[in-house]
C-alpha cells in the first residue's frame, strides 16, 4: 500500500514538473524580420514582454545589407524548422539605397557620383510578393511594416521621400494578400521633426532617441492575447 502510494506521489511530482516546464517552453514565439532600425525595436519589446513572449530577432553579418532580395535568400534559415505564432516583417531602406553599379559585391554610392537604386519598383514588386506567399505558409499570423521615413541623407545615399512610393508598392501588396499593415512610417513621422536632420549623418536610422517599438507591441499583445501585468 506504502508502494502505491510512492508512485502515486512521484508520478504527480513529473506532471506537475512537465507541466510546468513545457509552459516555459510554450510561450508565444514572435519573429521580427527588418533592418537594424529593428534591432532597438526587438529589444525593446524582449524587456517589455519578458516571460510572456519570445522575441526573436536575426543578427546578421557586419556587411549584411537587408532588402527584399537577400530577405529571399536569407528567409528559410530565418524561419527554422520550429513553429512561428507571429511574424512582422518589413523590407525597405536597404532597397532604396544607392549602391555601385555593375558589380555583384555590394557597396554603397552616392546618387551624384553614379549611385544607382539597390532594387527599382518592379523587382521590389516581385520579391514582396514572393516574401508573402513564404511567410504566409508558416501559418504563422502575418504583419508589414511600412518603410519609416527618409528625410535627410547626408551621404546622399538615399532619394528624400522616395520611400513613400515603396510604400503604396507594399500597400497594394498586402491588400492583395489581406496581409496587416503596421504603418511604422506614419508613427515615426508623427515622432520625429521631419525639417530638422539628425546629428552625425545618422539619417534615416536615427529617430531622435525616442523609442518606436508601441504598435508593435501592440499587435503583439492584441493577437496574442496576452495579459500584462497592471
Amino acid at each position: 500500500m506504502m508502494y502505491k502510494f510512492r508512485v502515486a506521489f512521484l508520478t504527480a511530482v513529473l506532471i506537475l514538473f512537465w507541466v510546468s516546464v513545457s509552459g516555459m517552453d510554450s510561450l508565444p514565439r514572435v519573429l521580427i524580420l527588418g533592418d537594424q532600425i529593428y534591432q532597438q525595436v526587438a529589444s525593446d519589446l524582449k524587456k517589455e514582454l519578458r516571460d510572456k513572449v519570445e522575441i526573436h530577432y536575426p543578427r546578421n553579418e557586419p556587411g549584411f545589407v537587408w532588402n527584399s532580395s537577400s530577405a529571399l535568400v536569407m528567409l528559410d534559415q530565418y524561419l527554422g524548422d520550429e513553429k512561428w505564432d507571429l511574424i512582422h516583417f518589413n523590407c525597405g531602406l536597404g532597397d532604396l539605397i544607392h549602391r555601385m553599379p555593375k558589380i555583384n559585391s555590394f557597396r554603397v554610392m552616392p546618387r551624384h557620383a553614379g549611385g544607382i537604386r539597390t532594387t527599382s519598383a518592379k523587382n521590389y514588386k516581385n520579391n514582396l510578393n514572393l516574401l508573402v506567399q513564404k511567410l504566409k505558409a508558416t501559418g504563422a499570423k502575418i504583419f508589414w511594416g511600412h518603410t519609416t521615413p527618409i528625410r535627410h541623407s547626408s551621404t546622399n545615399v538615399f532619394e528624400m521621400a522616395s520611400e513613400i512610393e515603396y510604400n503604396a508598392i507594399a500597400s497594394t501588396i498586402m491588400t492583395r494578400h489581406k496581409v496587416p499593415v503596421n504603418d511604422m512610417y506614419s508613427h515615426v513621422k508623427a515622432l520625429i521633426n521631419m525639417e530638422k536632420p539628425a546629428g552625425h549623418g545618422a539619417d534615416p536610422f536615427s529617430f531622435e532617441r525616442k523609442p518606436i517599438h508601441f504598435p508593435l507591441r501592440e499587435i503583439i499583445i492584441s493577437n496574442l492575447g496576452l495579459k500584462l501585468d497592471q
